[in-house]
C-alpha cells in the first residue's frame, strides 16, 4: 500500500474520527419516543372515558369517580411519557427536573376535573335537564389561581437566576454535592446560578425537595418540602370530602364541596412561603 493511503487510512481509524463517526451515527438513528403505542393508549382512554357514562350506573358513583381519575392520570403519564420518553416526563420542566409546582398543579387538576365529569354523568345517567349545571365554589377557582401563580411564578423567578453570574468555588462545592448523590455531572449544567439537567432522563422525584442553585443543590430546601406536605394534606382532605359527596344516594351532583377558609389560608401561605423562599439568593455572585 502506498504511504500516503496507509496514512489516509491510519487518520480513518483514528480515535477523534471514530467518535465523530459514532456521533453522526446515533443522530442519524436517533427516533421519536412518541411511538404508535401512545396513540393507541390515550385514544382508548378517551373511548374508555366516553363509553363509561352509557355502562356504569349512578349508584357506583364512587367507582366511577376513582376510575376517572385512573384514566385521567394514566393519560398524562403516558402523553408525558410519550414527549419526554420519561415515565416521569408528566411532572418535568424547562430544567429537565421533576417540577413542585406542576406535581401539586396535577394533582389539583385531577382531582377537580375527575370530580366534575363524575358529576356530569351521574347526572345524565339520571335524565337531570342540566347535567351541566355543577356549582364550582368560588374558592375552589382561587385554589387553582394560587396554583397557577406557583406555576407561572417559579420560571419567572428562575429565569432571573439564569442571568446572574456564578463564582468558580460555588460551581464546584455544588458539582461535589451531586457527586455524593451518584449524579453523573457530566449530564448537568450550569446557567447563572442555576443548576440544569442536560436531558429528561436524569430528573429524579428528588428534585422535589431539593434546591436549585449552586448554592444549595445539594440540600434538603424546606420551602418546597413545606409546600409539599400542604399541598398533599389539602389535596387528601378535598378527596375525602368528594368522596362522602359520591357515597350519597341517587341524588343528582348539584355542587363540588366547599373548601374551608382555613384551608384555602394555609394553601395561600404555602405557596407564598414557596416562592418567596425560591425568590431568595442562595447562591454568591462575582
Amino acid at each position: 500500500m502506498p504511504i500516503v493511503e496507509q496514512q489516509l487510512a491510519e487518520m480513518a481509524n483514528g480515535p477523534d474520527v471514530r467518535h465523530e463517526l459514532q456521533v453522526i451515527a446515533a443522530e442519524g438513528t436517533a427516533t421519536s419516543p412518541w411511538k404508535i403505542w401512545h396513540s393507541v393508549s390515550l385514544i382508548v382512554i378517551v373511548v374508555a372515558l366516553v363509553a363509561m357514562e352509557g355502562f356504569v350506573p349512578a349508584n357506583f358513583r364512587l367507582w366511577m369517580w376513582w376510575a376517572i381519575m385512573l384514566l385521567l392520570a394514566l393519560f398524562g403519564i403516558i402523553a408525558g411519557n410519550g414527549v419526554t420518553g420519561q415515565w416521569l416526563g408528566l411532572f418535568i420542566d424547562t430544567r429537565n427536573k421533576v417540577s413542585l409546582a406542576r406535581f401539586q398543579m396535577i394533582l389539583w387538576t385531577i382531582l377537580i376535573l375527575s370530580a366534575y365529569l363524575t358529576g356530569v354523568m351521574v347526572n345524565v345517567d339520571l335524565k337531570r335537564p342540566e347535567p351541566l349545571s355543577i356549582v364550582i365554589p368560588p374558592d375552589l377557582w382561587l385554589l387553582m389561581g394560587i396554583s397557577t401563580t406557583s406555576l407561572i411564578g417559579s420560571p419567572l423567578i428562575l429565569s432571573a437566576k439564569k442571568a446572574r453570574e456564578s463564582n468558580e468555588p460555588d460551581k464546584q462545592r455544588a458539582l461535589e454535592a451531586l457527586n455524593r448523590q451518584a449524579v453523573d455531572t457530566d449530564k448537568v449544567t450550569i446557567v447563572g446560578q442555576l443548576v440544569v439537567n442536560q436531558a429528561p432522563e436524569t430528573a429524579r422525584w428528588a428534585d422535589m425537595f431539593q434546591g436549585s442553585e449552586i448554592g444549595n443543590v445539594g440540600q434538603l430546601d424546606l420551602g418546597k418540602v413545606q409546600m409539599f406536605f400542604f399541598t398533599l394534606i389539602l389535596v387528601l382532605a378535598y378527596a375525602s370530602a368528594l368522596s362522602t359527596l359520591f357515597q350519597q344516594s341517587t341524588a343528582p351532583v348539584l355542587a363540588l364541596p366547599v373548601i374551608d377558609g382555613g384551608m384555602l389560608a394555609l394553601l395561600g401561605i404555602s405557596h407564598a412561603g414557596y416562592l418567596v423562599n425560591k425568590a431568595l439568593p442562595h447562591s454568591d455572585s462575582e
